[in-house]
């Protein structure tokens, strides 16, 4: 495994294009928090801009001693050596994905029911990215929410460490904990709020105390 199961918690900060400050500015905010993995998210950008952002940030979280992970863009993940990939159910071939990537990157795969997680192929993918618990503005096309009790279900079936996604907030950190995520990924919990460090910090908090 390229990433301990600790590593991947308490928070997984996932960036907010569409939100009223930066990128640069939300990646800042949640690493002054102690938020040690960052995913850049875009799905509008153009490659050469979405390579610009991600070395750009790749310089701020290697100041900070965090890891970055990039969505979906493959071959800018290769090029650029960032520290892992995270993709969605339509984004190809898992096996084919690892091989452009390299035995090194860490590598992430969304997933959505219990049907999903059987043919993940455990030597290839670190992580599940498991949800969506609520509905969220952030991804209007997501799946149906699964509820804290579907969330349960999914994550209790998958042999890979769980991070939980889908409108989460700090409330939410304890009975995520407890159904055995490994930590919780946010966007707008973070990117919308008027304190993004604090809200960050709050996120933590609250897992660490659950």
């Amino acid at each position: 495994m390229r990433i301990a199961r600790e590593e991947l918690g308490p928070v997984y900060f996932v960036t907010d294009a569409a939100a009223p400050v930066s990128v640069p500015a939300q990646v800042t905010a949640a690493l002054r928090a102690g938020v040690r993995l960052i995913q850049l998210r875009d799905k509008d950008a153009s490659d050469k801009a979405f390579e610009t952002e991600a070395r750009a940030l790749l310089r701020l979280t290697r100041a900070a001693g965090a890891r970055l992970v990039v969505n979906d863009r493959v071959e800018i993940a290769a090029r650029i050596g960032v520290d892992g990939l995270h993709v969605g159910q339509g984004d190809g071939d898992i096996a084919a994905i690892r091989a452009a990537i390299g035995p090194d990157m860490i590598l992430g795969l969304s997933v959505e029911t219990e049907a999903q997680i059987e043919p993940v192929p455990l030597d290839s993918v670190d992580y599940l990215g498991a949800g969506p618990l609520r509905a969220t503005a952030t991804k209007p096309d997501a799946a149906q929410p699964l509820g804290m009790k579907g969330m349960a279900r999914l994550i209790a079936a998958a042999p890979l460490p769980c991070v939980a996604i889908g409108g989460i907030g700090a409330a939410d950190a304890a009975p995520l904990r407890r159904a055995g995520a490994a930590g919780i990924a946010v966007v707008s919990a973070i990117s919308r709020a008027p304190d993004m460090e604090g809200a960050a910090r709050a996120l933590i908090d609250a897992w660490r105390q659950a």
